[in-house]
């Protein structure tokens, strides 16, 4: 009986191969992974400058304007008042819907609007909804 102390090449070739596999399989699932890292990371930026430009104190409820963010905020950081400098977010308002109810004495109007913040270049989208009663 003859005992065996080396592989064959054909058992290293099949093991390459099958490593070879592996590995590129991990490295597509790391390159995959890098990349929605930064998207996400991207789209959390987005959020962030878009929350910026939010002023939940305006009551214009007709507003059509893009904002700077840099002249919104002083920052005395160089770098953040560099990474701010050319964003810009728009703002718009719509009217969304309204109705009026009547009695016999008064009327009530409901106005509902919304105002929509968003970058250009970007499909991340704010609205903000605003009701606005009158007698």
């Amino acid at each position: 009986m003859q005992n065996k102390k080396a592989f064959t090449l054909m058992e290293v070739i099949i093991s390459v191969v099958l490593l070879s596999v592996v590995m590129i399989t991990l490295l597509q699932i790391k390159s995959e992974n890098i990349f929605m890292v930064s998207k996400s990371d991207e789209r959390a930026k987005i959020n962030d400058y878009i929350l910026m430009a939010i002023d939940f104190n305006d009551t214009i409820f007709d507003k059509n304007e893009n904002i700077n963010i840099e002249n919104k905020y002083k920052f005395e950081n160089e770098k953040l008042r560099a990474e701010l400098k050319d964003i810009k977010v728009s703002i718009k308002d719509e009217n969304l819907d309204s109705l009026t109810l009547e009695s016999n004495h008064n009327s009530l109007n409901f106005t509902t609007y919304y105002r929509s913040f968003f970058m250009e270049n970007s499909d991340i989208k704010k609205k903000i909804y605003t009701f606005k009663f009158e007698l």
